[in-house]
């Protein structure tokens, strides 16, 4: 009995080996599933209890001895792809070879027939008929080589397939147009047929390289059908042929990058064409319509299956359907009815995408529809001025799709047409007289910036650490800088236009207010370069304060107001570090900055100021020079007074040298420049004024220094 028992036992290791062996094997056939099928391990279960019955065994221990050897096999998740492996230097080169020396060989023949040709070693038609012999040779070698199916040979074989068709391209053309040998239409058939063998190549071979190779050389016929005096509209037609059969294979074998390449030869050949032409134009546009939408349904099918860089060619759609828009305004200066047509054909595969719930696409296809709708509201000329407002607004709207969808080389490309743009705008538009569109502009692109500004802190959501060592980000970091400076431009601009004559008092004022604003700012909103930018830009305007400035009418009283506000602030700045304040907390106290130092430099500035507004003050007939002469004084002794009190109480010791410094010149100008002068009565004020304040500021300096010493 126990026998049967381990036999039986036995049966189910096997069994359950088998069921792994099986269970591996359909791994490796599945690997490119999703979801791989479970395995059914109900005919084993139901096995056992039939071999179980028939040795009679006790269930009770069977099952005991049976349970821990059954084991089931439960579905597999989802299987991750394996990795590629990434090719060496060495094999990217070895594979490379192949497509290089096929060139060589091209052009070794080429040169070989033209000098047998100087020479007048073989007649035309030898040279031909060599041609195309190594034409045909290297099929039947790249077709012997396929027989023998080796991987190592595929690459060569494709390359051998491409020469084939190369060299029998080139020499119909030289033997129709350079050495008129062949006939025009039995060249034209010859090339028809190398053409029908390109695409029968390309669709066996289902190589991308060789797709676009083919391409492109088949659209080097045109020109021997311009050559013929072929009608324009003929050649259009075989463009459209060639590419419709290439995109056949395209879907086919799902090749993306020839796609984009073979739309791009094929709209250069139709500008080429018109260029040679210029007549019947709607043969040129419908063209160029018809070759759009074919590459909407291409790419449709091409990516059902959104993979990795589905923003990549989200963008290259984009960027080859607004290039298509420019040229049907190229062709010609009446695109309305074009560009309806587009706008249509824009609409249908926008609800297409919409229907399936492809919500990046129909940003994509709706961002095209409303750049197409401006280029037919510009065609329509409704207004000398609309372009100014239509080209930003279409660079902005571009910009923000490439964000959405994540498009970095969109990004980049549209980024520097938008500044191209807005450069453009700034130089050639201003802002007089009010009302007028080019003024409103300088306002549409302020918001268009600050827009694309807080829509990217939105999707990035960019986080930034004091203590971090991050690198700097054009969005977060520099973009508010542009903005910011794209801001003060026109502000300065406003300003000489509308309010000041000879210098930007208001733009001085906002500076002052932006500085101040932007230290309280959350980094998000600033970044982490903008407050020293303003900072230096505040500094700029504090030096251009410093000078009397010759002002008449309003710029009297907006001048005196830009000095008063910047030594408002100066003194805030000073008030709130010696407090720690709100600045000091959040801004001060996390920069690793000379206390000492900004202190001695704030309290320098300050006193400059007060000293230029004293003598704007008295530039302008506001005040009486002898008073302003004694407030001079008077500004030396305080300023220096302060310094030393703030060295006492905070232990400053480059504030004490410069207070010390201040009494020294202070006590100069009294003795040397003040005395003469002042008249009798003004000189008992000022030396009553200065020797009370100065006992009661050295008594509180001396109490000050007897309490450190106490202590």
């Amino acid at each position: 009995m126990q026998n049967d028992t381990e036999k039986r036992i036995d049966y189910l290791e096997k069994e359950v080996r088998e069921l792994r062996l099986e269970l591996n094997q359909l791994k490796s056939a599945t690997t490119g599933f999703e979801q791989p099928l479970p395995i059914k391990v109900k005919k084993t279960v139901e096995k056992v209890p039939m071999e179980l019955q028939k040795a009679k065994v006790n269930p009770v221990n069977s099952t005991e001895k049976t349970r821990p050897k059954i084991q089931t096999v439960p579905p597999s998740k989802k299987q991750a792809l394996p990795p590629k492996k990434q090719k060496s230097f060495e094999e990217i080169i070895v594979w490379s070879l192949p497509k290089i020396f096929m060139i060589i060989l091209v052009l070794g023949v080429l040169w070989g027939l033209k000098l047998i040709s100087d020479f007048g070693l073989l007649s035309t038609e030898v040279k031909l008929v060599l041609a195309y012999g190594l034409s045909i040779a290297l099929f039947v070698i790249a077709y012997r080589m396929d027989k023998m199916k080796r991987d190592t040979s595929q690459v060569l074989t494709v390359v051998l397939y491409g020469g084939t068709f190369c060299i029998g391209i080139l020499t119909t053309a030289a033997g129709a147009i350079i050495y008129e040998v062949l006939g025009l239409y039995f060249a034209l058939l010859i090339a028809f047929v190398y053409i029908a063998y390109g695409v029968a190549i390309c669709y066996v071979k289902k190589n991308e390289v060789l797709s676009i190779f083919v391409m492109f050389t088949s659209l080097l016929l045109p020109y021997l059908l311009e050559y013929m005096d072929f009608n324009g509209p003929w050649i259009l037609l075989y463009v459209l042929i060639i590419f419709i059969a290439m995109q056949f294979i395209l879907i086919k074998h799902v090749q993306k990058i020839a796609l984009y390449i073979t739309y791009g030869f094929s709209i250069l050949a139709v500008i080429i064409i018109w260029l040679l032409n210029q007549e019947h134009h709607w043969f040129y546009l419908s063209s160029v319509i018809i070759l759009n939408g074919l590459l909407l349904y291409v790419w449709w099918h091409q990516n059902k299956v959104r993979g990795k860089y589905i923003a990549f060619h989200e963008g290259l759609l984009f960027s080859l359907s607004g290039l298509t828009v420019a040229i049907v305004n190229f062709i010609t200066n009446e695109p309305e009815l074009a560009l309806f047509f587009l706008t249509i054909i824009y609409i249908q595969f926008a609800y297409q995408a919409y229907r399936n719930k492809i919500k990046q696409l129909v940003d994509v296809i709706g961002t095209l529809l409303i750049l197409t709708v401006f280029n037919m509201l510009l065609a329509l000329d409704l207004s000398n001025t609309i372009d100014i407002v239509l080209f930003p607004f279409s660079a902005f709207l571009s910009i923000m799709l490439a964000i959405r969808i994540g498009a970095t080389i969109m990004k980049i490309t549209y980024s520097i047409l938008m500044t191209i743009t807005v450069f453009n705008h700034l130089l050639l538009s201003d802002v007089k007289p009010f009302w007028t569109i080019e003024h409103a502009n300088y306002l549409f692109i302020l918001v268009y910036l600050i827009v694309i500004f807080l829509y990217v802190q939105k999707q990035r959501a960019v986080k930034v650490n004091d203590n971090s060592k991050a690198t700097i980000s054009f969005s977060g970091d520099l973009l508010p800088i542009i903005i910011t400076s794209f801001f003060f431009f026109y502000v300065n601009q406003f300003d000489y236009s509308y309010i000041s004559n000879d210098y930007p008092y208001a733009t001085f004022i906002l500076i002052a207010v932006a500085t101040f604003g932007s230290i309280f700012m959350p980094k998000r909103l600033t970044g982490r370069a903008l407050k020293y930018v303003l900072i230096f830009a505040f500094t700029i305007s504090t030096i251009n304060l410093l000078p009397s400035h010759y002002v008449f009418g309003l710029d009297i009283w907006l001048n005196i107001f830009a000095r008063f506000i910047y030594i408002c602030f100066i003194i805030w700045f000073m008030v709130d570090i010696l407090m720690k304040g709100t600045l000091y907390e959040t801004w001060i106290r996390k920069v690793k900055i000379d206390l000492d130092g900004l202190h001695t430099v704030c309290i320098l500035a300050g006193m400059m100021l007060l000293y230029g507004l004293l003598n704007q003050l008295q530039f302008d007939q506001l005040l009486n020079p002898i008073f302003v002469i004694a407030s001079k004084t008077i500004l030396l002794f305080i300023v220096s007074s302060i310094s030393l009190w703030i060295s006492t109480t905070y232990h400053y010791k480059k504030v004490k040298v410069m207070g010390y410094a201040l009494i020294v010149i202070a006590i100069f100008k009294l003795v040397f420049f003040d005395l003469s002068s002042l008249n009798l009565f003004i000189r008992a004020i000022l030396f009553i004024s200065i020797g009370g304040l100065g006992l009661f500021l050295s008594n509180k300096l001396l109490s000050k220094n007897g309490k450190v010493e106490e202590k």
